[in-house]
């Protein structure tokens, strides 16, 4: 399911309730601060640096770092998994 235009819709069941995950992060980054965590991951910084440099939460800044590698701009190892 697309969820980048709306929350999705699940239907709990009598087995199963679902609970939305992260919400205490902010998933919305200015794109100055995007490109200012990327370059500073690819510099060499640690999430925890970059993370304080920033005035964000760590998890916010890794998955940051997550959403930048899945587009290629990041350039050194990142959450590696040889598959």
């Amino acid at each position: 399911m697309n969820t980048l235009t709306h929350a999705p819709i699940l239907q709990q069941t009598r087995m199963r309730d679902n609970e939305f995950i992260l919400d205490d992060l902010e998933f919305t980054f200015p794109k100055q601060q995007l490109k200012q965590i990327t370059d500073d991951w690819n510099a060499g910084m640690d999430v925890e640096f970059v993370a304080k440099k920033n005035k964000r939460n760590a998890h916010e800044v890794f998955l940051a770092l997550y959403h930048q590698a899945r587009k290629g701009k990041v350039k050194r190892p990142f959450a590696y998994r040889g598959l």
